[in-house]
């Protein structure tokens, strides 16, 4: 499928505009223009009076049971914005919370600090005008531990639910501290949040009276978690750091190595040997059909629907895309960090996965830059799969950013990213096919020369052409530069490139 008659279908994005290509009006000449273009840029639109606006609609389809921000969350933001705060040095821990519960925070944060151990809080000293969401998400990120007060307020708002998803991203040990009883808390969770934090021991202090008693086993837990941390750094410390490239034949990993899925505790039979016994592949129909009627019922227990989970196994079982799974992609899915799991126990862990990564890079989200900013800090091999799984989510949106994000913690010899990447410039929405090329742009991918000149010369859409055009002249200087001792690292932070002409050499 290539630029087809689809595109010229394709309607106008409203709310959309594609990352930062040059305008057709802008100059492309022999005059050696130059343009930078910034991987993480945010989609945007103008508004009547041609100004800038954030775009902060929102995709029905990026995951279940996922509210945006509440009208009282809305304007506690603004709040947030002038009232929270804190010195943007790295600190031992990062708190979340809901602003409805500052007086319990200033107890933590009081009780905190007289152990020992610095803290993170959004309280004070944020002034008006500074991208305090930003701020907040760098914080969790430089973050040793992170530390959520759970209530019914925080357990509901769109803040709190990202703040720890992104805890969750970066794999940060997490400790939840609930300030009201276990049972009203948990009630108003989502599925995904309920699922984080399933694998993690709670520190109750519903109870006022025993605020010091429950204060102690937690100091004891955290300052433990210190000197654990701290260790590994010694250990590490000098060592370069080898990032293998991913391959098929290794198992996957988790996103956060601090937090596992406690198993099922009923003894389960194989779901392939039930089913298909000896079969080495069988029709993705009947794989599904299979499912369904194992599953559902367990789906609804952990409030995950059949329509949102069906299109993420496809996604991981069908990476060939031929409608066929193969008793091999069936063990590389059960297998994680080299272990290999019950089939159930895998499809939670790929819901609560999925569930996290929209939390965090969806359009909605309110840490999605911070995250996309600040991948190198703490991308894996689980991370980078966790994008590409992203790359084939149902929402264009989220299709984009995660082609983007792939940019900035892959290199052009991961062939795998480079494959998923090329089978997105055929994608029918245009800002994944523009996101698409300034990503393969950015890798300085050789291997995609070929799809990139056949879009530069027949998409219907000209910021798409343009966009081709660009990551064709990114691709072909880096091989002359890469000649050169001057030449520019493949994973800095920006793409720069010059303009020539007005056709890109082949």
């Amino acid at each position: 499928m290539g630029a087809s008659s689809s595109v010229h279908k394709h309607k106008k994005d409203k709310g959309r505009i594609s990352p930062n290509t040059p305008k057709s009006g802008d100059p492309i000449d022999g005059s050696n223009h130059r343009q930078e273009c910034v991987v993480e840029d945010i989609p945007q639109k103008r508004n009547q009076d041609g100004e800038n606006q954030e775009v902060t609609t929102k995709s029905k389809s990026t995951s279940p049971q996922v509210e945006g921000p509440s009208a009282q969350d809305s304007q506690v933001g603004m709040e947030r914005q002038t009232e929270r705060s804190s010195s943007m040095e790295p600190k031992d821990l990062m708190i979340s919370y809901s602003h409805q519960d500052r007086d319990k925070m200033r107890m933590m944060i009081d009780a905190l600090e007289k152990a020992g151990i610095s803290v993170w809080v959004d309280e004070t000293g944020l002034k008006a005008g500074v991208e305090f969401l930003n701020k907040i998400g760098q914080a969790i990120i430089d973050a040793k531990l992170f530390l959520s007060l759970l209530s019914t307020r925080s357990a509901t708002s769109k803040y709190c639910k990202d703040e720890l998803a992104l805890a969750y991203v970066s794999s940060k040990p997490i400790y939840p501290c609930m300030i009201q009883p276990h049972k009203q808390v948990t009630e108003v969770m989502d599925f995904g949040m309920r699922l984080q934090l399933a694998p993690i021991r709670w520190f109750d202090f519903s109870d006022e009276d025993d605020f010091q008693g429950s204060f102690d086993k937690l100091a004891t837990c955290i300052k433990q978690k210190l000197a654990e941390i701290g260790d590994e750094a010694n250990r590490t410390e000098g060592s370069a750091k080898k990032h293998k490239q991913i391959t098929r034949k290794e198992t996957r990993t988790r996103l956060n190595v601090h937090q596992i899925l406690p198993p099922t505790e009923a003894i389960m039979k194989d779901f392939w040997a039930v089913h298909f016994k000896n079969k080495e592949n069988v029709p993705l129909e009947e794989f599904m059909s299979a499912f369904k009627n194992d599953c559902t019922e367990e789906l609804s227990k952990i409030g995950v629907t059949l329509e949102w989970i069906i299109p993420v196994l496809k996604e991981e079982l069908d990476e060939e895309r031929d409608d066929i799974i193969t008793k091999e992609s069936y063990e590389y899915f059960c297998t994680i960090d080299e272990e290999r799991l019950d089939f159930w126990d895998r499809v939670k862990e790929q819901a609560l996965e999925r569930y996290t990564m929209l939390e965090v890079f969806s359009m909605d989200s309110t840490v999605r830059i911070d995250a996309i900013q600040n991948l190198a800090k703490f991308h894996t091999r689980s991370v980078m799969e966790a994008m590409m799984d992203l790359c084939a989510d149902k929402d264009d949106n989220v299709r984009a950013v995660a082609s983007l994000s792939l940019a900035r913690v892959a290199d052009g010899k991961n062939l795998r990213v480079i494959r998923r990447l090329l089978r997105l410039l055929k994608d029918r929405d245009r800002l994944v096919r523009q996101s698409c090329c300034l990503a393969l742009g950015h890798m300085r991918a050789k291997q995609a020369i070929p799809s990139l000149v056949q879009l530069w010369r027949n998409d219907a859409i000209s910021n798409v052409r343009e966009a081709a055009q660009i990551a064709l002249h990114i691709t072909q200087n880096a091989c002359t530069l890469n000649s050169s001792k001057n030449a520019r690292p493949c994973n800095s932070i920006s793409i720069e490139y010059h303009v020539t002409n007005n056709s890109p050499m082949t």
